[in-house]
């Protein structure tokens, strides 16, 4: 059965983009008051009174592994190009002197932006980058917020694609970016979802949301996959140079033998 938040999604971002445009002489955080991110006390704050960290739990063991996912994959995939980052729950902070105007990514990627430690991503000191791709993965307490009102916001930010995960319902939806309004991405042919800004597909794999290499068809591993196959290799490669040694000294020792019966 179609999920509420999938109906809600397919008719509200293009709506919720709009709100800007009527409203040009409001700050974003009083257009989308109801889409800022509210921390979970005990809230950090950093030296200038912005929040950097806070209580926040993941809904479910889904939620975090898709998450985790999500952030360890695409730092990987993009592991080559140093000026890429790539957070998760990271507070992205938009309006300077308002420590209210603040949103917290499930994942995000940003080009071109250095990847230096930061407590959170304040978008004024960031040359005005904001986020290039984002993926919220819903959940019973924020879906509504995540579907109906964050949309806007984004596009309002600039923000390139959007994407949204139900993980239970197993539902993917993903947006681009067009005039400063949200439109849907068509599925592929398979029923995966293809990211322009990314240059992978997004596919739902069994009951987890997977990124997809175009170009080969591969899945991208999960971070405890890649971590195995490099054991693996690791271990394949000691056999040989095992082998090798053992081969070696094998040789050396006919070697010597024959020189001793000559």
């Amino acid at each position: 059965m179609m999920q509420p938040w999938t109906q809600a999604a397919k008719r509200s971002p293009a709506k919720v983009a709009s709100q800007a445009a009527s409203n040009r002489d409001l700050p974003l955080s009083v257009i989308y008051a109801d889409a800022l991110y509210q921390p979970v006390p005990p809230v950090e704050y950093d030296d200038d009174g912005y929040p950097v960290r806070d209580s926040k739990v993941s809904e479910s063991t889904r939620h975090l592994a898709t998450s985790v996912y999500g952030y360890y994959t695409l730092e990987t995939w993009f592991s080559d190009r140093p000026e890429t980052l790539v957070a998760s729950d990271l507070v992205l902070l938009f309006e300077e002197g308002n420590p209210e105007a603040a949103l917290a990514p499930d994942v995000m990627v940003i080009f071109d932006a250095s990847t230096f430690d930061r407590l959170s991503y304040k978008v004024w000191r960031e040359g005005d980058r904001v986020p290039d791709f984002v993926l919220e993965v819903l959940s019973k307490s924020t879906w509504r917020k995540d579907v109906r009102v964050k949309p806007g916001l984004y596009a309002a930010l600039g923000v390139r694609e959007l994407w949204l995960f139900e993980p239970f319902g197993l539902e993917l939806a993903g947006y681009k970016l067009r005039d400063g309004t949200y439109e849907s991405i068509r599925p592929l042919a398979d029923g995966g979802l293809a990211s322009r800004v990314l240059g992978l597909d997004l596919v739902i794999e069994g009951e987890e949301l997977r990124f997809r290499n175009p170009a080969t068809g591969e899945v991208l591993p999960t971070h405890t996959q890649s971590e195995s196959r490099r054991r693996q290799a690791e271990s394949a490669r000691r056999a040989a140079e095992e082998r090798a040694r053992q081969a070696e000294q094998r040789t050396a020792e006919l070697e010597a033998l024959l020189a001793r019966s000559k």
